[in-house]
């Protein structure tokens, strides 16, 4: 069994408790730890407890274990708030100014130490300082680290913070001496990454030649437009903050219309503005991909928690009826993978395609082997070329022809012969408004056969452990789904499923006609994928619904608990 432990550190919204925990993670991932950081945080700036939870393990972790070995404390809330979540052997630090020393908690001179040497702001690094002591990091390890976060502030703040460090290491505290540190790893040191699913989003989008964003500013998807922001111009492209989200997915609509790779993310809230122009992309056959990374709904619900409950309203998206691919990253490799994916099924199928994130793993940032360079295969889909235009006939290119696959050819603006028109309401072969009840319905069946090649590909990752029960999932429960099975050793197959509409229908009713007994894992209340998938295929006798809708992340002891049960009824 893998080492394992797991730290939280926590204090008031705007003091820089993130970029605490997260610099400690960039130090142990570069001498060959793997590390996983959950973070907690209200919808607002400044004020109000926030903290992250960082596991740390000499093999690749996704997600935080139940348990917290060490809570590092920058105020009362978050001894308060996570005392519960302590291990028997756990040890709890707070800043000595918060006077909280009893016989569990320890006092460190985070403030003092701070001010003595730079400033009281510094007190994250002092507290990174002790960590890292604690755990027997190589001081260096650190300061190279902390240099890199703070060298664009310039020398004197990055010096101050070397003192800063230093002043922590060789502090000494009585109740902390010999205890023990991390293993030192015996292994050659892989080379690794540390990213976030919209990091690795933003990647994947570059990488598959998407040149134009269009966005507004939503939690927890605005990474993804930021990162773009600064990337794009370099690569001749533009992102542009749109006043709103019906602004951002029409410009997207019509800059894929004039054959850019475009893209929006969004949030909850922001999706159901953006649902008139799904519609539209539908109805014009325009490629276009949106990123819904979910938040806890409805409403503004609570901005900053996780939760999976757009997937209903998705997977019938839209007034009318018109085809659209829902894709579901498990994992940061995938959410790179699948957003490449993403462009070239958007060309090839002409159709709207939804990233679905969540929170959780949107914005927890992971340690992962490095993404080795590959140019990937670009799939513009059915161009039609200017040879094989009729010319000098403005009313002759028959855009929405009627095909056998139901795709037709596409012709980039400007293109010569290739004139036609575009409009959302219904429309003939070559674009002109049509209410006729025959065109109507050969169109709608055009449309609607476009997928019938898509069944062929895989879209479940299954891991069979001779169980006799299958547990499905999506997005971040996966990774608490595998370190759950493999943690407390259960005999439980587990799924996961990255394409949810069109739904995998075949490969998924071949895979549960193999288990007496099917769990569903989803955050959500209703089980929203177990409904669909009960709509769809059936197997209603053999379903099961796990679920979680408190904006907190599955635990692998409450999974654990409830798979047992299952397994011995």
């Amino acid at each position: 069994m893998s080492w394992k432990r797991t730290i939280l550190i926590g204090g008031i919204q705007g003091e820089g408790v993130a970029s605490t925990g997260i610099n400690l993670m960039k130090a142990l991932s570069g001498i060959g730890y793997y590390t996983y950081g959950e973070r907690k945080f209200s919808s607002r700036i400044k004020g109000g407890n926030t903290h992250i939870m960082i596991t740390i393990s000499d093999e690749p972790v996704t997600c935080v274990t139940s348990n917290i070995n060490i809570i590092m404390a920058f105020d009362h809330e978050t001894i308060d708030e996570n005392r519960h979540l302590l291990s028997e052997d756990g040890l709890m630090l707070a800043d000595e100014k918060l006077g909280m020393e009893d016989a569990a908690i320890v006092s460190l001179p985070l403030t003092k130490l701070a001010k003595e040497h730079g400033s009281p702001l510094m007190k994250n690094t002092c507290a990174i300082g002790f960590l890292g002591k604690m755990l027997d990091i190589d001081r260096g390890v650190l300061e190279e680290s902390i240099k890199r976060s703070y060298q664009r502030k310039g020398e004197k703040v990055v010096n101050e913070n070397m003192l800063v460090l230093h002043g922590a290491y060789t502090t000494q505290v009585e109740k902390l001496e010999g205890r023990k540190g991390i293993p030192v790893l015996s292994q050659s040191k892989q080379e690794v990454m540390m990213l976030m699913g919209n990091d690795a989003i933003a990647l994947g989008a570059l990488m598959a030649g998407c040149r134009f964003v269009a966005a507004y500013p939503i939690t927890p998807a605005s990474d993804i437009m930021e990162i773009m922001s600064r990337v794009l111009p370099d690569e001749e492209g533009l992102m542009i903050q749109a006043e709103d989200e019906i602004a951002a997915v029409t410009m997207c609509i019509g800059a894929s219309y004039a054959g850019v790779r475009s893209m929006t993310a969004t949030s909850g809230p922001g999706l159901t503005l953006m649902m008139e122009g799904l519609g539209l992309a539908g109805m014009t056959e325009t490629p276009l991909v949106v990123v819904d990374a979910q938040r806890s709904g409805p409403s503004t619900g609570m901005p900053t928690r996780n939760e999976q409950s757009d997937l209903a309203a998705l997977y019938h998206a839209g007034h009318g009826e018109f085809p659209m691919i829902i894709l579901s990253p498990s994992t940061i490799e995938e959410c790179y993978e699948l957003t490449i994916d993403a462009f070239n099924l958007a060309e090839e199928y002409q159709c709207p395609v939804i990233l679905l994130s969540d929170f959780n793993l949107s914005l927890s940032p992971q340690t992962i082997e490095a993404i080795r360079y590959r140019q990937p295969d670009i799939n513009r889909g059915v161009i039609a070329v200017e040879k094989d235009l009729m010319e000098d006939n403005e009313d002759a290119f028959e855009r929405y022809a009627l095909t056998e696959t139901g795709i037709s050819p596409r012709v980039f603006p400007g293109t010569k012969g290739g004139i036609h028109k575009v409009t959302g309401l219904e429309h003939t072969v070559t674009g002109r408004p049509s209410d006729r009840k025959g065109n109507r319905a050969k169109m709608m069946n055009k449309r609607n056969r476009k997928f019938a090649s898509l069944q062929d590909q895989n879209s479940l990752s299954v891991e069979e452990r001779e169980g006799k029960i299958l547990c499905l999932t999506f997005g971040s429960n996966w990774g608490v789904l595998k370190t759950t099975v493999k943690d407390f050793g259960l005999k439980v197959d587990i799924a996961h499923i990255a394409r949810i509409k069109p739904l995998p229908v075949d490969q998924l009713k071949k895979l549960f006609s193999r288990y007496s007994k099917i769990v569903i894992m989803e955050q959500n209340q209703r089980g929203q994928l177990a409904g669909i998938i009960k709509q769809e295929l059936g197997f209603h006798d053999k379903i099961i619904s796990l679920t979680k809708y408190d904006g907190e992340a599955f635990r692998t002891k409450d999974v654990a608990a409830q798979l047992e049960r299952w397994c011995n009824e």
